[in-house]
């Protein structure tokens, strides 16, 4: 999970309280959320795959199924995998200061690909729910997951080698290829920043 800044205001269709799924609501919901399910960081190929998700479920809070606020986007595999009931504590909020998910929540990722989560403070209730969360919905994701992550580290290994030779023409398009793996709008942010071999490269190729 990454922060989110909803700087979008509240789309006009949603006055009507009759529809949250209209094409302005959901080309707002992909200009907010980076064009990625706020959950796994799984990014749509068109907002035509995206579901509209409550932060706060329709059940427990009918009040809010139209509010903009409580409006969030993920991927339909893990809307239908989240449980409808919100856990005792509630869960990290990406969209609020206060809930630093890239802090509050560490990401591991393996070689093969597979991805734990774990809250950092273990008496954060929401950090401790949002990465129970996060390690059941990525159980399907081990194949993408390798994939990028194999991408990223030879990346690092190219841009690296290239410093190391000399080549500079090679080291510039290796930088611009991880910074476009590693910026916000990419699949898997935190995870693909969490490796190893990540942690050598300036910080200037992080967005």
């Amino acid at each position: 999970m990454i922060n989110v800044v909803r700087d979008q205001p509240a789309p006009l269709s949603l006055a009507s309280l009759k529809s949250y799924r209209r094409p302005d609501v959901i080309e707002a919901l992909h200009q907010v959320f980076n064009g990625k399910c706020y959950l796994t960081e799984k990014v749509f190929d068109s907002p035509k795959e995206m579901e509209v998700d409550h932060f706060l479920t329709k059940t427990e809070r009918p009040d809010l199924v139209f509010d903009w606020q409580n409006l969030y986007v993920i991927d339909q595999k893990a809307n239908k995998q989240r449980p409808k009931k919100t856990p005792v504590g509630g869960y990290l909020d990406p969209c609020h200061a206060e809930d630093n998910v890239e802090q509050e929540i560490i990401y591991i990722i393996e070689f093969g690909g597979n991805s734990l989560f774990k809250a950092r403070d273990s008496t954060n209730q929401k950090a401790v729910n949002t990465a129970a969360l996060l390690n059941h919905l990525h159980k399907d994701l081990k194949p993408a997951v390798k994939d990028k992550h194999h991408e990223v580290v030879n990346a690092v290994a190219e841009w690296h080698h290239s410093r190391k030779v000399g080549d500079e023409r090679e080291e510039f398009e290796k930088e611009l290829l991880l910074k476009k793996l590693l910026s916000r709008d990419s699949h898997f942010t935190m995870l693909m920043r969490a490796i190893k071999a990540v942690r050598s490269l300036p910080g200037d190729f992080f967005d």
